[in-house]
């Protein structure tokens, strides 16, 4: 559907209200909308919004956004909202002989001759063997920050569960495209999504905070409003920080 020259993307759900969201980096627009609705209702709602989402699109198109990495030392990588300067080691045939030790970001003693990631200071260390490609990088980059998310979100999961009196339910981690987080009431199950690895801990703590939320209300009504504006009454100025964090490149940003 094409409203005052904008392309509206328009999704039938079975769903009591109508909602409406202006995602990054493209700043598209969606609408969920009650099956039953029909499209003249809709297209009066969506101009209805028109001042809204034309500011949320000058916003989105107005934000700085990392490029594609290349994995090349020199490069920026956030995680949780720190920024490292990525210096990428490639073995050499004499690389055994010297067996440099560095501390990892555990606090376990890594061989540089061996693969892997540590931290010096602001430098993340990159050790690959010789040749490596971008994407054997970027796979190990990103399976380190992978396992600080799932720390992060275990930890303050269980946090929030304890303060709220609930079971802590299942947690998955992989790739959306559309969200920064899914509550899945059936299986008692939260999938997050892995590019939360770059941001701030902080705004983990409200994604997590929101999917709770979704166990006890569907949607985002005014019930659920009240909820989070209860439980993390700073959730608005967190929820742009997320989505506004520079670190996220174009290609990861839902």
């Amino acid at each position: 559907m094409i409203v005052a020259g904008i392309v509206i993307e328009i999704e039938r759900k079975k769903i009591k209200h109508t909602h409406l969201a202006v995602y990054p980096p493209d700043a598209r627009v969606h609408v969920s909308a009650p099956e039953e609705l029909d499209e003249r209702d809709i297209r009066s709602y969506i101009a209805s919004k028109l001042a809204w989402i034309r500011e949320q699109r000058r916003v989105i198109l107005a934000q700085p956004r990392q490029t594609r990495r290349e994995y090349v030392s020199g490069e920026d990588i956030y995680a949780l909202g720190r920024r490292y300067r990525l210096w990428v080691v490639e073995a050499s045939p004499h690389a055994a002989k010297r067996r440099t030790t560095e501390t990892s970001i555990r606090g376990r003693t890594q061989d540089r001759t061996r693969e892997g990631v540590t931290i010096s200071g602001t430098r993340l260390m990159l050790h690959v063997r010789a040749g490596a490609s971008r994407s054997h990088k970027e796979r190990m980059v990103k399976s380190w920050q992978r396992e600080l998310l799932e720390a992060c979100i275990i930890g303050k999961m269980a946090d929030w569960c304890k303060k709220l009196g609930r079971e802590v339910p299942a947690v998955e981690i992989h790739t959306m495209k559309t969200r920064w987080g899914s509550c899945l009431r059936n299986k008692g199950k939260i999938a997050f999504n892995a590019a939360l690895a770059r941001v701030p801990a902080r705004c983990v703590e409200y994604v997590i905070v929101h999917e709770l939320t979704h166990f006890e209300v569907i949607g985002h009504s005014k019930a659920f409003v009240r909820l989070m504006d209860k439980r993390l009454p700073r959730w608005r100025v967190l929820r742009d920080e997320l989505n506004g964090f520079i670190g996220m490149p174009l290609e990861e940003r839902p």
